[in-house]
């Protein structure tokens, strides 16, 4: 019997009062008045990135809002599970994942290949030339052998989505290896799928070609791959806007003949349907030409081009909130799509619920993962009369954080070592802290500022507001001084290069410093900002 993952239940996800489920996609409103569902609730975290984007590419490709009027409706009385079923039938043609040819994610017509073990699937599996040096030292080959068909289905369609670099002729995701990915959170599931849903109109006109309309041009495993053994681009004029949810780059089949019983090696559930091995073949779909992916915040190059973000060493904290949440006009950096029009419909919005934005996404490095990344920060409204002047503010704050961050890691490096200009190696790690323990303060902050903008423009207080936020930074900052500037190596500390540095970072905090005052636009000077 084939498995149809819009007819199975595959999905698993998490209700209201903590039972935990395996559903159908239709099912996503099953009993939403009472106990809803309200997150997904897969074994690995890229997982429940990958089936969030699935859903809500599912329904946009099947059931977009017309008009403002039907996506709020949609919001305040979801379908239900009838008309939800009845609605995704339309497409369950394209969404079989074993039996004949065509299968979803999966190649049309590739009958040879290189075979792979199954957990090659899985983007942090070292590759061959590492195992065969000996060198899968903390993630071991053969800890995956087999995998049940929903897990081999969440560990293809999160390849697919993210594809990295991965040797000669295999392609990258449409969106480049590892993208950043930003999703608006509501209250259930239901509402966070419909809250990153664009009206019909300004999906279609958003990247793509609308004209395009068969299967193939949506789904690209209902037909002959776009092969690409001479570069052939596959640019957004190629192919329907859908197909930026439903990107094929991998030239993979799945071996489903040779299926044994058993548990799988990522959820440990009982299968009478493992997966153990695939073949691929390179030269996929090459996807080129400034695709605009709606669920991605995007930088725009000197030539004005479109380049999707991705994930980096530094994690996600809200350093990155200039360029996810509202624009970065100095490194040209832009939120996502959903998030400009999430922006555009809050004061819509029937909730008590204070909506979040949810960033995640792979660091690679070439084709090696270093890490997953993911953080959560709140989407404030404010009305639109005060917005211009709240981000500004937001800007400063942030600025002036980068600046008193990149400080006091100078000075940790000048009180360690006798030459830091010549020392060689990654510190970020004093940033990621400073980040991290300023950041609930942070947005504290922001509601503070959101308060006194809405009181009339309170100036004075806005200007009370900043010289808060810079004795959060500088007692932050003096505070890890302390911790890095002689942890660990008491034996070989400089008491007093130590307390030059220290004396250093002190005068910075108190004195004048005109480009603090220049990036807050303080009226006065920073002696009045006391370290207690």
């Amino acid at each position: 019997m084939t498995f149809n993952l819009i007819n199975d239940k595959w999905i698993p996800v998490l209700r209201l009062d903590g039972t935990r489920e395996i559903i159908a996609p239709w099912q996503v409103t099953d009993n939403i008045g009472s106990n809803p569902i309200v997150g997904l609730d897969a074994n690995r975290p890229d997982f429940n990135g990958a089936l969030i984007q699935f859903l809500i590419g599912l329904v946009q490709t099947t059931m977009a809002p017309k008009k403002d009027k039907g996506w709020r409706t949609g919001f305040t009385k979801p379908p239900g599970v009838d008309e939800l079923k009845t609605t995704f039938a339309n497409v369950s043609h394209a969404f079989n994942f074993d039996g004949d040819s065509p299968r979803f994610m999966q190649d049309f017509d590739l009958d040879e290949g290189k075979t792979n073990l199954i957990d090659k699937l899985l983007v942090e599996i070292p590759g061959d030339e590492t195992i065969k040096d000996n060198k899968d030292h903390f993630i071991k080959r053969d800890s995956v052998k087999r995998m049940c068909l929903p897990c081999s289905v969440m560990a293809l369609f999160t390849l697919q989505t993210n594809a990295p670099s991965g040797g000669k002729g295999h392609r990258v995701s449409l969106r480049g290896g590892g993208p950043l990915t930003t999703i608006v959170i509501g209250e259930t599931l239901w509402q966070t799928i419909w809250l990153n849903v664009l009206n019909e109109s300004d999906f279609l006109d958003n990247c793509g070609n609308s004209s395009l309309t068969d299967d193939d041009a949506i789904f690209p495993w209902m037909g002959p791959t776009r092969t690409s053994e001479k570069n052939q681009p596959t640019t957004p004029e190629n192919a329907h806007p859908a197909q930026m949810f439903w990107g094929m780059p991998r030239r993979i089949v799945l071996d489903f003949e040779s299926g044994k019983t058993g548990n799988c090696d990522v959820c440990n559930g009982d299968s009478n349907h493992l997966v153990t091995s695939y073949i691929t073949k390179n030269y996929g779909t090459n996807y080129e030409g400034g695709w605009r992916h709606t669920l991605t915040p995007h930088s725009i190059t000197k030539q004005n081009e479109l380049i999707p973000r991705h994930g980096n060493p530094n994690g996600i904290s809200f350093r990155h909130w200039l360029g996810l949440v509202q624009n970065d006009n100095v490194n040209k950096n832009e939120p996502a799509t959903v998030i400009h029009t999430f922006r555009a419909r809050q004061s819509q919005l029937e909730t008590k619920h204070s909506p979040q934005l949810w960033a995640f996404g792979y660091d690679f490095d070439n084709m090696k993962v270093r890490c997953w990344y993911e953080g959560k920060m709140p989407l404030i409204h404010v009305d639109d009369g005060i917005r211009e002047n709240y981000e500004l503010v937001i800007e400063q704050l942030i600025k002036t954080s980068e600046l008193v961050a990149n400080n006091v890691r100078k000075y940790v490096k000048e009180a360690m070592f006798r030459r830091p200009k010549d020392v060689k190696g990654d510190f970020s790690f004093i940033d990621n802290r400073f980040w991290n323990n300023t950041e609930p303060e942070f947005y504290a902050t922001l509601e503070n500022l959101r308060i006194a903008f809405s009181d009339g423009a309170d100036i004075d207080a806005v200007v009370e507001i900043k010289y808060e936020w810079l004795k959060i930074l500088f007692k932050t900052g003096e505070q890890l001084f302390d911790e890095y500037s002689q942890s660990n190596q008491i034996d070989v500390a400089d008491p007093k290069r130590i307390a030059l540095a220290h004396r250093n970072l002190r005068k910075f905090n108190q004195k004048k410093n005109k480009k603090i005052i220049e990036i807050l636009d303080l009226p006065i000077n920073l002696s009045q900002v006391k370290n207690n």
